[in-house]
């Protein structure tokens, strides 16, 4: 029987390996791809629709940029200052001692080093004073700044300060200027001494992160169960949410609780982690996922319904799990880590109250 790729198509005679775990969060060996199974339009459709967003955007660019993650094409742009894949930049704030109001920051690529984003603070009778991103295309667009001002209900603010390079201060002026305002003297800070803040990022996920999210599940449920083709009746549901979305609680869900018990006994692991999980049982058959796990970052991981159990036999429920060990960002390593059985993992976790 001639192959089929298991998605509408149009299809392509070539069949394109698949890389279950978007090679944008890392690469790593002994990790087997999924062969057979999608034709290459149907993969390079795919990253069109979900993965460009996936890996540019949301909680996954975060971080990316915080552990320096390279994809096969590198770093994605600055996040902090580039909208990507029809998603704002990420913000990122919070005070520092001795300012009477929140900045913004972002962070060094590859480090957890924080400075201040490159900015000017607004003050407004009616509001609170709001810092306000001055993002690459706003140099020259200024046009892009009043529609900023416009869309947060502070076109008519004051700018009372702005934070940017030496070499960025000329420029910062004009776009001022462009506004209506003088800059008015001593207003910029280029230098910030080193210190502890905390701060809160803002991301947004938008639908294709989900459907993303569904994709890297089933595919790691065909990999794990080779007998399961991916042409059966019973995946019809997640294959069509996976190709043109739809309700994403229906298949995706953020779990409130963990669903790794070394998790609920406060362990964490040494590593920056990606943990896949699929479980047959019931009738059913759901994943779970849960990426950028860190020793110091335990981010809601979220339970896909992949479906029934097409199978007519009924069995025992069966678990099968791997934990990805991100090891090192260096693009010139490849692989960046390893995949290993998520059952015995002594050596990656320790406690951590």
């Amino acid at each position: 029987m001639a192959r089929q790729c298991i998605y509408p198509g149009p299809h392509s005679k070539n069949f394109s390996p698949e890389h279950y775990l978007p090679e944008a969060i890392g690469r790593f060996s002994g990790m087997e791809l999924l062969n057979d199974r999608i034709c290459e339009n149907c993969n390079n459709e795919l990253g069109r629709r979900v993965e460009t967003q996936f890996g540019r955007a949301g909680p996954t660019v975060f971080f990316r940029w915080l552990i320096g993650v390279r994809g096969k094409n590198g770093l994605p742009p600055n996040p902090f200052y580039k909208r990507a894949a029809r998603v704002d930049p990420l913000l990122m704030v919070g005070r520092a001692p001795g300012w009477r109001y929140d900045l913004l920051w972002e962070i060094q690529a590859g480090s957890e080093d924080v400075f201040p984003l490159r900015q000017i603070v607004f003050e407004h009778s009616l509001a609170d004073a709001q810092p306000v991103p001055l993002l690459d295309s706003m140099r020259e667009n200024p046009e892009m700044l009043r529609q900023y001002l416009r869309a947060h209900g502070i076109e008519n603010a004051k700018p009372v300060h702005a934070i940017a390079l030496p070499e960025e201060i000329s420029w910062v002026e004009d776009l001022i200027r462009s506004l209506g305002f003088q800059p008015p003297a001593n207003w910029t800070t280029t230098e910030f001494p080193p210190q502890k803040i905390q701060l809160v990022v803002n991301t947004h996920a938008a639908a294709p992160y989900f459907r993303a999210v569904a994709k890297i599940a089933f595919h790691y449920t065909l990999k794990m169960f080779p007998e399961l083709t991916g042409h059966e009746r019973e995946f019809d549901g997640i294959k069509d949410f996976i190709w043109n979305g739809g309700e994403i609680s229906r298949f995706v869900q953020q779990r409130d609780d963990q669903f790794v018990e070394n998790f609920r006994r406060g362990m964490r692991p040494t590593k920056w982690t990606h943990i896949l999980a699929v479980e047959r049982g019931g009738g059913v058959i759901t994943c779970y996922v849960q990426l950028f796990v860190g020793p110091r970052s335990l981010p809601p991981p979220y339970t896909v319904s992949i479906g029934r159990d097409p199978s007519a036999i009924l069995t025992k429920p069966r678990l099968i799990s791997h934990q990805y060990v991100i090891l090192t960002a260096n693009p010139m390593q490849v692989p960046q880590g390893v995949m290993e059985d998520a059952n015995p993992v002594n050596h990656v976790w320790i406690p951590r109250p």
